[in-house]
């Protein structure tokens, strides 16, 4: 392995240099307005010849999307097999399984509501879909993606739909870091699952969801004792944050109390934290993956800080909202 990835971390090394640091960012924050802000970004390298053609009020999901698939170029270069990658993949996939369904059965299938960089190619999926064959996916997802199917086209139920594959995504990516050698990997994977499984406990708080919904949404992890989150959630907030207090997650509390769009910061801020220490490691697929999740992560924040410009937002708004940097 040592040898395998030594030549793609060398790579790695010299990309990180080009990632958003604190600094670029709070230059971003400090553009007066949307154009200078795409500007900044398109002096950084972010865009292509197309967007720049549009000059600087074009739309910003364009050029984001275009760095995705800029990310996923660079990685098919660096290792063509995405095997190893799969637990930051899985996301992708069961995103665009929600999107194929929903699409196929509202008739409202497009090229721009999938995302890139997914194990199961587009054009695979759809058909999959349309056909009804669901045996041609990949194992793992051929019951979810059938039941998911089957429920909406019966129940119009959108939310019981996600359900339904956010779970079986969670069931994918611990099955993964069970699987893992990688250190980085079974920590992502731990780390994932725990985080949804807290924030599925906060959903259900405060829809006032009942013990049914829990026992059937949360996922057993190392981490947490589900049966207990779902015993303190039943009970009210108080004894909820009393539990997470006691567990790996007790500096989730503050943010918790807050609201979910806090919860989440928190959550992506978990997730640099964990991947800092692959600056330093040479020989591992671990700094690829961490090389991802960072790019996946100043894409996140460029998209904030975007969104927040062009809808004239207060500055303090937006850097309520944007996260930790990884460079």
């Amino acid at each position: 392995m040592t040898e395998r990835y030594t030549y793609a971390v060398a790579r790695i090394r010299a990309r990180e240099l080009s990632l958003l640091s604190e600094q670029d960012v709070g230059r971003l924050m400090a553009c007066e307005s949307y154009e200078e802000c795409v500007n900044a970004l398109r002096d950084k390298g972010w865009g292509d010849e197309t967007l720049d053609a549009k000059g600087p009020d074009c739309d910003y999901q364009l050029m984001l999307k275009a760095e995705e698939q800029r990310l996923w170029q660079f990685v098919t270069e660096l290792v063509a097999d995405r095997a190893p990658f799969r637990v930051i993949l899985l996301p992708i996939d069961y995103h665009n399984l929600k999107a194929a369904i929903k699409g196929y059965i509202t008739e409202s299938l497009e090229d721009d509501i999938f995302m890139p960089g997914g194990t199961v190619d587009i054009s695979r999926l759809t058909k999959c879909i349309e056909e009804g064959d669901f045996a041609n996916l990949p194992q793992e997802m051929v019951e979810p993606a059938r039941e998911a199917f089957e429920k909406l086209l019966h129940t119009g139920d959108g939310q019981l739909c996600d359900d339904i594959i956010d779970k079986a995504l969670l069931n994918a990516i611990k099955a993964e870091g069970d699987r893992s050698k990688v250190g980085l990997i079974k920590a992502y994977a731990e780390l994932f699952v725990a985080s949804a499984d807290i924030k599925i406990a906060l959903r259900g708080q405060a829809m006032h969801k009942g013990r049914e919904f829990l026992t059937s949404a949360l996922v057993e992890c190392e981490s947490l004792d589900v049966k207990k989150l779902a015993e303190v959630t039943m009970m009210g907030q108080a004894d909820l944050l009393e539990y997470l207090e006691v567990t790996p997650y007790a500096d989730v509390v503050p943010f918790v109390a807050e609201s979910l769009q806090k919860f989440d910061i928190w959550r992506d801020n978990r997730i640099i934290e964990l991947i800092g220490a692959e600056k330093y490691d040479y020989f591992s697929i671990g700094p690829i993956i961490a090389y991802i999740l960072a790019r996946q992560n100043e894409i996140k924040v460029a998209r904030i800080i975007l969104s927040g410009k062009r809808n004239r937002a207060e500055s303090g708004l937006i850097k309520e909202r944007v996260r930790m940097m990884y460079a």
